[in-house]
């Protein structure tokens, strides 16, 4: 007992709510019975390892996204080329394939339904801008 509350209180000041290894501890015995101790009583979850199928590839790209009042906003990515990364795989879900070229960004969608909506009604779309500037065509 005195163990796992040494070791739950080492890792609130050394990891918070970020996932951990028990390699990063000194005493790594010390530290497993801790963390089934911890977990028993539901003070820590655990951050289950994801493995991939045998002979299957795996590519992972990780990006920080905020979410903002007017919708998510990337604000870091790796650099992604699509065209340098060909597969010899198609998606033929034809919905999955109108999903996956969907825009995230609330206003990009909110411009199409107006585009949409006005090509219906037969009115021109317009760019966004103020009624008044669309009235004295600025």
């Amino acid at each position: 007992m005195k163990t796992s509350r040494a070791f739950f209180s080492e890792v609130e000041r050394r990891f918070d709510a970020m996932p951990f290894t028990l390699r990063a501890f000194e005493d790594e015995k010390k530290a497993r019975m801790g963390v089934m101790e911890c977990a028993k009583h539901e003070l820590l979850q655990p951050f289950n390892v994801l493995y991939e199928k045998e002979g299957e590839f795996v590519a992972q790209f990780k990006f920080t996204v905020l979410l903002m009042p007017n919708g998510p906003m990337r604000i870091t990515s790796g650099i992604f080329e699509n065209e340098l990364y060909k597969s010899e795989l198609d998606i033929k879900d034809p919905d999955l394939k109108a999903l996956i070229q969907s825009s995230v960004s609330r206003r990009n969608q909110k411009r199409r339904k107006k585009k949409k909506v006005a090509s219906q009604c037969g009115l021109p779309a317009t760019t966004g801008s103020t009624n008044e500037e669309n009235e004295t065509g600025d």
